[in-house]
């Protein structure tokens, strides 16, 4: 069998005829909706709120926050749909602001920026990008447990805030969107710290497509203390379409959002098997993101498997030069004792944590143009020029009667044995 890649750059795989358990990917359910009247039926029929447009007025300050150009979220369509509520009950266009939740990402270019949120929206509303490194664009807002909320100063400024965003499964938060638009968002690194590090603290399982984890409890305290009240969330489908759309209360809508996205991106697969072929699209545009991808195909490889790991990364490893230097290869205890000590962020911290846990259970070959092989080693992990090359060296590891699963498109994946 012949596999294509969501990658032109990557030559198509030729899989050994008898050896393929499956190929998997997220599966159509009945005919494509149009996404334009899901965003309409969602915003005039919220779940645990009003209508956005009976809950605004003319003079109210309103912040819409959106996410990056490092998720597929359909805002092109939910931006300008948000606006015409607003605008129906009477919000001046200059009292408008588009909030980027960029978290620790980078600020985007004016052509990705036109290219996410429509020429229009770029062109006729004031777009703000946080700067994670600058302590003073923050400040308090309440306090979780024993650490203090700090938000970003342009969002606390606002009347009314609004939430656009995606709910997909997440290794961390168990599902994107909701909340978490704002953190990890619009906060600032110590308050992500704290949201991101709780994954250690969660056993195994209790993570990935859980909804009401540790980390999503804390999620959402932190976005309702921080003035979020209201949502828009797609669940996405196959190739990029919207399968749902969602809206309402920052809670009570996201919860029934990852009730249908448990239920659209679930794939049975038949076995685990010695090797696993899969990418990470869309999540790819660095390793750190590439890691959902890898999550997915660790969870349908047998113990001690091989995964082949195909995904460009044109941005390299991660913001955090710390995943680079530091690799999945630290025992529990030291990642933990170095978080302790001040010695490793915690941010970074989270992903060496859970990458981790993904080397204990397989080996990875990555074949990547953004990740060099001295990285790849660094971190703990294989790496081939091209994915024939990458089968080639997991097929010597397990032998030429190895049995293969292939997921295209695994970062949006829940995938289960059956």
């Amino acid at each position: 069998m012949k596999h294509v890649f969501p990658h032109a750059e990557y030559a198509p795989l030729e899989i050994p005829d008898g050896q393929l358990s499956g190929l998997y990917s997220m599966r159509a359910a009945g005919a494509a909706a149009d996404p334009r009247q899901l965003i309409a039926v969602a915003l005039a029929n919220p779940i645990g709120s009003p209508r956005l447009r009976d809950r605004v007025q003319p003079g109210m300050k309103v912040v819409v926050v959106v996410d990056d150009n490092t998720r597929t979220t359909r805002t092109d369509l939910m931006l300008p749909a948000v606006i015409v509520e607003l605008r129906a009950a009477g919000v001046a266009q200059a009292d408008i602001q588009v909030l980027v939740a960029l978290g620790t990402h980078r600020a985007m270019t004016t052509a990705e920026v036109a290219a996410k949120y429509t020429p229009e929206m770029a062109a006729q509303y004031r777009f703000v990008f946080p700067n994670w490194k600058d302590p003073g664009a923050y400040a308090a807002v309440s306090t979780a447990g024993d650490f203090e909320i700090r938000i970003h100063r342009q969002l606390l400024a606002a009347d009314f805030v609004v939430g656009i965003g995606q709910t997909a499964p997440h290794l961390i938060a168990g599902f994107g969107g909701g909340c978490k638009i704002i953190n990890p968002g619009c906060a600032d690194p110590g308050t992500i710290g704290r949201m991101h590090w709780l994954c250690h603290t969660v056993a195994d399982g209790q993570l990935f497509a859980v909804r009401d984890n540790a980390v999503r409890r804390l999620i959402d305290e932190v976005g309702v203390k921080a003035g979020l009240k209201f949502i828009i969330n797609e669940v996405p489908g196959p190739d990029d379409a919207v399968a749902g759309v969602f809206a309402g209360d920052p809670v009570l809508a996201h919860r029934a959002a990852c009730d249908f996205a448990r239920a659209s991106c679930a794939v049975p697969v038949a076995e685990l098997t010695d090797i696993v072929v899969a990418d990470a699209y869309p999540s790819d545009s660095d390793f750190w993101q590439s890691l959902k991808g890898l999550n997915t195909a660790c969870n349908v490889v047998r113990p001690g498997g091989t995964v082949v790991f195909v995904t460009p990364c044109p941005e390299g490893v991660a913001p955090h030069p710390e995943i680079a230097a530091t690799g999945f290869r630290l025992p529990a205890p030291q990642i933990q004792e170095r978080v302790a000590t001040g010695q490793l962020d915690p941010i970074p911290a989270a992903a060496i944590w859970l990458g981790t846990r993904m080397l204990d259970r397989a080996n990875v070959i990555l074949v990547s143009k953004g990740v060099t092989e001295a990285e790849a080693t660094a971190m703990g992990l294989a790496s081939a020029s091209d994915p024939a090359a990458a089968l080639a060296l997991a097929l010597q590891q397990h032998g030429p009667r190895a049995r293969i699963n292939v997921l295209y498109k695994a970062a949006k994946l829940i995938c289960s044995i059956t």
